[in-house]
This record gives structure tokens, sequence and C-alpha cells, in this order.
């Protein structure tokens, strides 16, 4: 059995941390709570994506494809604001006040 790699492992433990969150969010009324996980289970997302997408950009960049290395490269910019904002929001949703905010499945 090989070995798995840290993008593996980011890839696994983020899909489990989305579908966890996607299940609670489920079922659970609108509130705080629930919008901390919302916004925990959106930077699980984006971190997986990133992940993918900078996985994707070192196989093309070894294989020397320039074309695949620059859209992958914009992709791993594009998904990385994503993470940093839904990271910002994550942070604030544990100490702010949420019931004037929106989640981010509103």
């Amino acid at each position: 059995m090989s070995e798995l790699s840290a993008y593996q492992i980011l890839w696994i433990g983020s899909g489990a941390i989305v579908f966890v969150g996607w299940l609670i969010c489920t079922f659970a009324a609108p509130g705080p709570k629930r919008a901390i996980v919302e916004w925990l289970s959106a930077t699980a997302m984006y971190l997986g994506l990133v992940t993918l997408f900078i996985s994707l950009a070192m196989k093309a960049q070894a294989s020397d494809n320039v074309f695949a290395l620059v859209a992958f490269g914009f992709l791993c910019v594009l998904f990385g604001g994503g993470l940093l904002v839904s990271l910002w929001h994550t942070l604030v949703s544990f100490g702010a006040d949420n019931r004037s905010e929106a989640s981010p499945t509103n």
C-alpha cells in the first residue's frame, strides 16, 4: 500500500469537513453556530480546491506544459483569494454577533 501525499491528506480531510458541514447545515436551524459551521465548510472547500490546483500546477511545471501551468496558476490565485476571504469570515464568525451578517449559504 502506498503512502498518502500531503495533498491527498488535505483533499480527504477537507472533503470530510465539507460533507459533515453539509449534513449539519442541512438539519440545523439558522443561527450563529450554524454560520460558523458554514464558514468552516466553505474554508475547507476552498482549501481542497487550492491544493488540487497547486498539485496540478506542479505536475504541469514538471512536464513543461506552459499553458497548463498558466491556467492552473490562475485558478490557484482565484481560489486562493476565496480561501482568504472565507478564512477571514470564519475567524470573524467565532467572535462576532452573526444575526445581521449573511452566511455563505444565503
